[in-house]
């Protein structure tokens, strides 16, 4: 049975949780238009001026969304979209090569005089 290890490097980790906080907000908005005025994602759409299937897929996470995107949607739900950058404690005083590379872990393996060698391999970094 074959197993795989994806590689998520701390910099896509965060990249992939900021893409999910905004596109929940705008789905929580979405939401929200729909309850108080009816507003659908067909109603978008024709906002922005694109076909609805491509509002839907970018809203669900099937499609990638632009910063352009992201505030032409929050222009149709009569909203203003925000963004600031905050210092993570965390790594304040780690230097920035460390901060991006995560640790390999090596695995023992045989070159062809049968000796063993570390090798780096597929790792995962932990959340």
């Amino acid at each position: 049975m074959s197993s795989f290890q994806i590689t998520i490097t701390p910099s896509e980790r965060a990249a992939g949780r900021f893409v999910s906080k905004v596109r929940r907000s705008i789905q929580k908005a979405l939401a929200e238009e729909a309850h108080k005025r009816g507003l659908t994602q067909s109603d978008l759409a024709r906002a922005i001026g694109v076909n609805r299937s491509v509002v839907c897929r970018e809203i669900r996470g099937h499609k990638d969304l632009t910063l352009g995107r992201v505030g032409e949607l929050a222009w149709a739900l009569g909203r203003i979209p925000t963004f600031e950058l905050f210092e993570n404690p965390a790594l304040a005083n780690v230097p920035v090569t460390q901060a991006m590379m995560p640790p390999l872990k090596p695995m023992a393996a045989s070159n062809l005089s049968g000796e063993d060698v570390a090798i780096p391999r597929i790792f995962a970094v932990a959340s």
